[in-house]
This record gives C-alpha cells, sequence and structure tokens, in this order.
C-alpha cells in the first residue's frame, strides 16, 4: 500500500539513508537533498520502501506573497524514466507535484537540472523568465536559473 507523507528534516533522516542505500547513490550527485529546514512530502510503500520524495521551502516575497522553492525532486530509478513504474497509473513525480500544489501560495518555484528536465517541467507548466528567476533567486539565495509556476489552483495533469 503506498503511502503520501509529509515531515521533517529530522523525521526523514532514516528514509533518506534508506533512499540512497536503494539507490546506491553514495556521491554527491543527489546527496545534497539534505536541507535541515526543509519540509519532505515522501511517497513510500512502506518505511523500508520509499519511491520518491520532494524537499521544499516557503519564503515570503517582498510584495508579501509566500511562494514555494521546490528544493529537491528524487524518485527512484524504476520509477523515473521513459517507461517507469506507476502508482495508480500516475507518475510518482506527478503525485508529489499533486501534493505540493495544494500547498496554499500563490508561485512554485524549482531549478531544472538539465534540458530534459525542462522539458518536462515545461509540460507542467512551468517557465523561465530571466527576470523573475533573478528576482526569485535573489529571495532564495541562489545563483541558478529558477523555473516558476504561478498556481491556479489546477491539478497537476496526468
Amino acid at each position: 500500500m503506498i503511502q503520501i507523507t509529509e515531515l521533517s528534516f529530522l523525521e526523514s533522516k532514516k528514509l533518506l539513508y534508506t533512499f540512497q542505500k536503494l539507490e546506491k547513490s553514495y556521491g554527491a550527485d543527489w546527496y545534497d537533498c539534505e536541507e535541515e529546514d526543509a519540509s519532505y512530502i515522501w511517497i513510500i510503500e512502506n518505511i523500508d520502501n520509499p519511491l520518491g520524495f520532494l524537499s521544499y521551502k516557503v519564503f515570503l516575497h517582498p510584495n508579501q506573497r509566500d511562494f514555494i522553492y521546490i528544493v529537491k525532486i528524487y524518485v527512484r530509478e524504476a520509477h523515473r524514466g521513459e517507461n517507469p513504474i506507476l502508482i495508480d497509473n500516475r507518475r510518482v513525480s506527478k503525485i508529489l507535484f499533486r501534493e505540493i500544489n495544494k500547498k496554499d501560495v500563490d508561485l512554485l518555484t524549482l531549478e531544472s537540472a538539465d534540458e530534459k528536465l525542462d522539458k518536462y517541467y515545461k509540460k507542467l507548466g512551468f517557465q523561465y523568465n530571466a527576470d523573475i528567476s533573478r528576482e526569485i533567486a535573489s529571495i532564495i539565495g541562489i545563483n541558478e536559473q529558477v523555473m516558476y509556476r504561478a498556481k491556479i489552483n489546477r491539478k497537476v495533469q496526468t
């Protein structure tokens, strides 16, 4: 049975370790997901089988609008790619986006790791604008390009 749960960083430590072990990924390529001040949304089959997670932080924009910065999204290898294992006929990543979309904020933001992910995020309604990217990056405290999606109380397409 699949469970979706939201946990703090400290509550996520065991799941992060288990996820890393299952992915056989001990390098820095994904380990930078440890954000002590982030919240985590997990999709788990059981405590020993986390399928994916999304970590995020809520920021206050100078115009007094909260926005969410999606720090990291990681999905187990078998559940991503061209022919992923689906959960209830949905990709794990889309389930994670559906959950974060339930938060009461006007804007979702994230960094894209590469062009292939850019295309995927654009299909989910994210876009890039240099001016908005610089503004959001300065609030978050990063130097990366940031994609954003205005939240219009809509469901993420499956």
